[in-house]
């Protein structure tokens, strides 16, 4: 997958990053379980439950790199 980015899709994302739904979750964001995943852009979603949409995507991949620090750290 590309670099994650405000038009990556919420189902890119947990596709390939499955862990994080947690991040999701702490955002009170439930795209696990929501039918809007496959086709909502990030952008989208961060807007939609009133979260800056450059803010969400940064900490969105600071949240990947600290989970890929904590793995190889165990």
């Amino acid at each position: 997958m590309k670099e994650i980015d405000l038009n990556t899709t919420v189902e890119q994302v947990l596709r390939k990053y499955p862990f994080t739904r947690r991040f999701f979750e702490s955002k009170n964001m439930y795209c696990n379980v929501c039918a809007c995943k496959p086709h909502e852009r990030l952008q989208i979603a961060a807007i939609n439950y009133g979260h800056d949409p450059n803010q969400f995507v940064e900490e969105l991949k600071q949240f990947i790199a600290d989970y890929g620090k904590n793995q190889q750290n165990t």
